[in-house]
């Protein structure tokens, strides 16, 4: 290293590099060494407290449903919400653990999340796409006094990017949880 360049960094000043390559010009940024060999009295950088430790959580929505809501109240709510794109309107329906979500048209294409973890992946389901239609057309189990049930809504659905229409149907299905419906999953089928 030429005694130049040693001085600039030893004395501190960072050093600014830019490199041309082929995919053009790219700039490194090094900065001054952190241990100063030559200055042994030296204090220890103090860091900065974090004041946001916090993992991020959706925005709180509306009160749960009432715990006589049967499961077609609870389709009838996320119809509801999803026809007007209200996030809110559907997580309302989680209960505590996580739901199987694999739904055409959002990213990522399939797993199992939370409430929070949801909130996020319809928010961008409902900002990348435009829904034209959504509607529950079939019920089972829903009136036979099982602890599950599911329903299966037809949607129209418009990509942002390049505003083709899709056809699809969503699987919703609930489970009894505390003497309350919640979903399960939520699906696209073909």
């Amino acid at each position: 290293m030429s005694q130049g360049l040693r001085n600039i960094l030893v004395s501190g000043l960072p050093l600014l590099i830019v490199a041309a390559f082929a995919w053009g010009p790219v700039a490194y940024a090094l900065s001054p060494l952190q241990n100063d060999s030559q200055n042994k009295t030296s204090k220890p950088k103090q860091t900065q407290k974090v004041q946001d430790t916090e993992a991020k959580t959706a925005p709180e929505g509306e009160a749960a449903p009432k715990e006589d809501a049967g499961p077609i109240a609870v389709f009838a709510e996320v119809e509801a919400g999803w026809k007007g794109e209200q996030v809110q309107q559907i997580l309302r329906h989680y209960g505590k653990g996580k739901v199987a979500i694999s739904i055409e048209g959002s990213s990522p294409t399939g797993g199992q999340f939370s409430r929070n973890q949801s909130y996020y992946l319809f928010q961008d389901l409902f900002k990348y796409t435009i829904t034209e239609r959504f509607q529950f057309v079939q019920y089972r189990h829903v009136s036979d006094g099982r602890d599950k049930v599911y329903a299966v809504a037809e949607r129209q659905y418009k990509r942002n990017d390049d505003g083709r229409l899709f056809k699809d149907k969503i699987y919703v299905s609930l489970h009894l949880e505390d003497d309350r419906w919640v979903i399960s999953e939520i699906k696209s089928i073909r």
